[in-house]
């Protein structure tokens, strides 16, 4: 499934938190994309795969410095100026979309034939969450932190986890998932959306839950589920 491919992702991201890894996370990371590559006839291409990871993070480091921007956020908020650190940063979505892009087909290597007919959906889909994000320069999520967005997703944090759980709870293993009808697929993003959304509702502003649920709604439009409603 592509979601192995988001995960790598997903770990590389995280490493971009601290612009450190322990070398206990990174034996974590190779014994992952090792057992990816060998389940796929793949296992000379380890080395290959983690420099790919390892330039994705280099990539993102040359657009994004994490502590950089939580200084100027916390130095834009009182002044109402968060647009603008955001509309600067928004401005290197296209080189954003790059480093992503290139982290999906260089995972390609260690994917199945079936999986990789589908690195083309993953690159869409992390296009439009970016394109989410930076809509109209940043305002978008300028008003989520304005907002306190942050705060109310870590407040909450438990409660989308359990809706996660709760959603998950009849499916044991991928293998299931596969089996599951469209509708049924769709069913469960509905049911894990708006359970999601009503926790984040009870934060004490509705940004956040509208926020989401906005998040939701795009994400949707751009999986088979939108053709299924039409």
């Amino acid at each position: 499934m592509i979601w192995k491919t988001v995960l790598v992702a997903l770990f590389a991201v995280g490493v971009l938190a601290e612009y450190k890894v322990t070398e206990e996370q990174r034996q974590q990371m190779k014994a992952g994309l090792t057992s990816l590559c060998r389940g796929n006839g793949a296992e000379d291409k380890v080395d290959e795969v983690e420099a790919k990871v390892t330039n994705f993070v280099d990539c993102v480091k040359t657009l994004i410095n994490v502590e950089t921007i939580k200084k100027e956020v916390e130095e834009a908020k009182p002044n109402g100026a968060l647009d603008e650190v955001f509309k600067k940063y928004c401005e290197k979505s296209p080189q954003l979309k790059t480093c992503i892009h290139t982290l999906t087909n260089g995972l390609s290597p260690c994917l199945g034939a079936g999986i990789r007919e589908h690195i083309g959906m993953a690159n869409n889909g992390s296009d439009q969450l970016i394109d989410f994000v930076c809509h109209k320069d940043g305002d978008r999520i300028a008003l989520f932190i304005a907002e306190g967005g942050p705060e109310c997703i870590q407040e909450k944090v438990n409660e989308v986890r359990e809706c996660f759980m709760k959603v998950k709870e009849n499916i044991q293993n991928v293998e299931e998932f596969k089996k599951m009808t469209l509708l049924e697929k769709c069913n469960k993003y509905d049911e894990f959306s708006a359970c999601a959304v009503k926790a984040l509702e009870g934060c004490s502003t509705p940004t956040p839950g509208n926020m989401a649920e906005s998040l939701f709604r795009f994400v949707r439009k751009g999986t088979p589920c939108a053709k299924k409603d039409a």
